[in-house]
């Protein structure tokens, strides 16, 4: 675990709010829009799900004059100890939200609980419309059936490829696979519903398809902290709303193995760090 905090201190903004404060404000003040993740999963009991419940009560409060977003596990609310229990602190959160004008989005986990997010992300945007909304796995076959019953909802979209080690019967696998099924999903949100929904990759092939279209300002584009900078000033300096994942507390080991397993190799990492430096550095050093 202590091998692996050199790495995860690129990608998770600090131990504590107070630290991730200091990054959001020096994102925010570059044009940057922020999307608070206190990290973690799982509540093993309903006294560690109220604990997360205070820590977004925390970031609203702090930043209730200003429009963020926040993006929330359902299981760190304590999904799969009491549904019950679990709408009844996210309902508290989204109402307090709702009230500052703030947004959610639910993060989309393992399969096994896409149901049940779901479900509370429906229940939920009919008492607060237009604050919440979902990510949705482009990998998962059932995307785009869960895609048009949201639209259908007029429910904000966040899509990615998906992180997260699911069987062969139930997902893609293959790159190509994945990335078709991504920019058929994008033109899904296109032409289907007129709700702000995010572009959340760092795929370069991908972002250029969608960028090339002339309605590409109707998207938000959204990187995770740490990854693609050069990416994200990039996209900034054209003019489109790129939102910052910003990931920060002490439970940032399953977080990191996600990230581990979406860069596969060591040299993908060292590539695209280099391609920060070379392009982003330098880009931003200009502008």
């Amino acid at each position: 675990m202590k091998l692996l905090y050199p790495f995860a201190k690129r990608y998770i903004a600090g131990d504590d709010l107070r630290s991730a404060q200091i990054i959001a404000n020096l994102l925010s003040d570059n044009g940057f829009e922020i999307s608070f993740n206190y990290v973690g999963e799982y509540s093993k009991t309903l006294d560690e799900a109220a604990l997360v419940q205070n820590q977004y009560f925390e970031i609203i409060n702090r930043y209730q004059n200003n429009q963020i977003d926040l993006s929330i596990k359902p299981s760190q609310f304590g999904l799969l100890i009491s549904r019950e229990h679990c709408e009844g602190l996210l309902q508290q959160v989204a109402e307090k939200a709702h009230n500052y004008g703030q947004t959610i989005r639910f993060d989309m986990e393992h399969s096994t609980i896409t149901d049940r997010t779901l479900d509370l992300c429906l229940k939920l945007n009919q008492k607060y419309p237009k604050t919440i909304g979902v990510a949705l796995q482009a990998k998962l076959f059932r995307t785009q059936d869960d895609m048009i019953e949201l639209i259908d909802n007029n429910i904000s979209v966040r899509l990615v490829k998906g992180a997260y080690i699911e069987k062969k019967s139930i997902a893609l696998n293959r790159y190509k696979d994945i990335h078709d099924n991504y920019l058929k999903l994008i033109e899904l949100l296109r032409n289907k519903t007129n709700r702000r929904c995010a572009v959340a990759t760092h795929d370069e092939i991908i972002l250029n398809k969608i960028l090339s279209k002339p309605d590409a300002d109707r998207f938000d584009y959204e990187f995770i902290y740490g990854v693609r900078r050069d990416l994200q000033f990039a996209l900034k300096n054209q003019s489109q709303r790129v939102r910052i994942y910003l990931p920060f507390g002490e439970n940032w080991l399953p977080y990191t193995l996600r990230r581990l397993r979406e860069f596969k190799n060591f040299t993908f990492l060292v590539r695209n760090i280099y391609k920060e430096w070379f392009y982003g550095i330098k880009g931003a050093n200009r502008n």
